[in-house]
């Protein structure tokens, strides 16, 4: 029996064959060139909310530790509290536990371990009754958590703190417990300090002043304090906002005192009525430099604004280009402290195209109470105006337009747990306020590497969790504040590129910060050289780490960083998915014609061997 795909009966099988894998090869390189173009829009607020339509994102982490992040919103007028757990299924975000207080009005919301319990906790804070937002008076409650659920503080309760402004969340004696830093009822720098409750032992929190030694100025409430690694030494410095300025307080690397006065920021001089922006803090340029960004207004009504940023001592203004393509003026948002969504001028920062330069969320407006988020990309700076920066930022007007219904506040967040940023939005709804979601969908196969820092705590007595492939699942406590991240990698040019961030370095006023780093490695696809992580003076670095991954960092015991623990898990790339799709459709295809070629050529035999049977034979005559 012969194969005969040459012959000539065969041979549009075999052009067909041909035909089917170009075209189908054509068809996933256009997939992945043309299927969304970066920056289209992808409504997925029924798929992530389903039928919820009065939250307010508050803050994020990972409640049940289940590796996906969990929002912490805010209902019903303030007055509930709910958490929303990440989910792989529809909708991405399910109600999870709640706790109603019909008396209180929420604030402001902090995750974190606050008991060494290594389960999540949740502090929150509310203005109390009578109290006016001139007053600054701010009461402090916790709701403790479990594996599962949470423990509902009741409303007549004694608040565990009475303080002025909203607290920064730091771990400020290094025990992996969650500690808080703000201003008491004095007017006094306090740290709060939590520990692990003892039998017999009185219970936290345990305040004491915070000694600024004649350097201390007014704190600014609201303020943009921070807990960041600002000079490279892997210990988490302290940032504060004063009515005239920035304050930088190194960190000691754990000893005491915990933090010693550098040196003071001063605002520009000879601007009266101005507002200024809550701070954040972006390596804007892609050199491992952590620079404060913050928005200002140089009048009352805002309509002069721009984007300043503290880089080589001196403070640059980017001169952002405010007018769209309409040539309509648009500027920042006069802060209001009655209204919760105005009541700072806040950015928010995340590599939105992963070309590992970070870029902004803002929220503008143009005229009375029209309000609208915008992306502002990372760019190259070719303006003379820019002195000393390289890069500047640019209002990219459509790329968020469906988006148009007067979106009050905007952040980044991962839906799909795939390394891409998405975005959550509040926008107006009727008298009231809703969320939606924003599928970020790039048309180009980049890379990134995501990293997540936890405390290290753990729990015997919790429930024991199982993966799919039926392995008992550890966890390791909850997402920790102040830790610096930095990489190292080569582009495909050849340069170096090094990029930093710090994890969860503020927690007041609708900060909104992820708990985790994702670092956008542009189309790289090479090795990531090296990734460190640091904290409390230690550091740990780990080489050639594959990109598209997810790396969980366990830095415990804190002091012997040769014992840290990490996780890798690799998401593979849209580029590999597509072409692993493509080898398997050429592959049963080619199975099919072969089949249909093998009984081709069966059908001929029988038939040859029949004609044969009734052949007359002469040389049997």
């Amino acid at each position: 029996m012969k194969f005969q795909f040459l012959s000539k009966s065969s041979f549009p099988s075999c052009y067909l064959l041909f035909l089917t894998t170009c075209g189908l090869l054509l068809i996933s390189s256009d997939l992945q060139r043309t299927g969304v173009r970066a920056g289209d829009i992808i409504d997925i607020t029924s798929a992530v909310f389903d039928k919820l339509t009065d939250a307010i994102p508050a803050a994020y982490g990972d409640f049940n530790s289940d590796e996906l992040t969990d929002v912490f919103v805010l209902r019903n007028g303030f007055h509930t509290l709910q958490i929303l757990l990440g989910s792989e299924d529809k909708p991405l975000l399910q109600e999870g536990p709640r706790c109603d207080y019909p008396k209180h009005r929420i604030t402001s919301v902090v995750p974190g371990d606050f008991n060494g319990d290594a389960y999540m906790d949740v502090l929150f804070t509310v203005q109390p009754n009578g109290a006016g937002y001139s007053d600054n008076i701010t009461f402090v409650y916790i709701n403790w958590g479990s594996s599962e659920s949470m423990n509902c503080t009741g409303e007549d309760t004694e608040p565990l703190i009475k303080m002025r402004g909203q607290p920064l969340a730091l771990d400020y004696n290094n025990d992996f417990i969650i500690d808080l830093f703000g201003l008491d009822k004095d007017e006094q720098r306090t740290i709060w300090t939590f520990k692990k409750p003892e039998p017999g032992k009185p219970e936290g929190p345990f305040p004491s002043k915070l000694d600024h030694h004649g350097h201390g100025g007014q704190l600014s409430i609201p303020h943009s304090h921070a807990i960041i690694d600002l000079n490279k030494d892997f210990t988490a410095d302290l940032f504060l906002t004063t009515t005239t300025g920035f304050e930088i307080w190194h960190g000691t690397g754990g000893n005491a005192p915990w933090f010693a006065y550098s040196h003071r920021i001063d605002l520009p001089a000879g601007n009266y009525g101005t507002h200024v922006g809550r701070v954040i803090f972006l390596d804007v340029e892609l050199d491992g430099s952590l620079l404060p960004v913050f928005a200002m207004c140089f009048d009352s009504k805002c309509t002069n604004s721009s984007i300043l940023v503290h880089h080589g001592n001196h403070l640059h203004d980017l001169q952002i280009d405010f007018k769209d393509d309409h040539n309509d003026a648009w500027h920042f948002v006069v802060p209001d402290r009655s209204d919760w969504a105005k009541q700072t001028i806040t950015l928010r920062g995340g590599d939105f195209n992963l070309d590992g330069y970070p870029d902004l969320l803002a929220t503008l407006t143009k005229s009375g109470d029209q309000m609208q988020t915008f992306l502002l990309e990372n760019v190259p700076c070719e303006k003379s105006a820019c002195n000393h920066m390289t890069r500047t930022f640019v209002v990219r007007w459509k790329a968020l337009a469906p988006f148009s219904n007067g979106t009050l506040m905007g952040s980044f967040f991962d839906f799909y747990n795939d390394g891409i940023l998405d975005a959550i939005f509040v926008e107006r709804h009727g008298n009231g306020t809703r969320p939606v979601a924003f599928r970020n969908s790039l048309d180009y196969d980049a890379n990134f590497v995501k990293v997540i820092v936890l405390t290290g705590l753990s729990n015997r007595s919790g429930p024991k969790k199982l993966t799919p492939l039926g392995r008992k699942k550890r966890t390791f406590g909850t997402n920790l504040p102040g830790p610096r991240i930095e990489y190292n990698t080569t582009t495909q040019d050849g340069e170096p590129q090094h990029g930093a961030s710090a994890q969860l370095p503020q927690s007041a006023y609708f900060s909104l910060h992820l708990p985790f780093t994702t670092f956008g490695l542009g189309r790289t696809p090479n090795f990531v050289d090296s990734l460190t992580v640091g904290l409390s003076n230690q550091s740990r670095t780990w080489t050639q780490l594959i990109p598209n991954s997810q790396m969980i960092v366990v830095p415990s015991p804190i002091y012997e960083p040769e014992r840290w623990k990490a996780q890798l898990f690799v998401t593979p790339s849209k580029l590999i998915m597509m072409s692993v799709i493509a080898l398997g459709v050429i592959c049963l295809v080619i199975q099919l014609l072969i089949l249909i070629l093998y009984a081709k050529e069966k059908r001929e035999d029988r038939i040859q061997r029949s004609l044969e049977a009734h052949r007359f034979h002469f040389d049997a005559m």
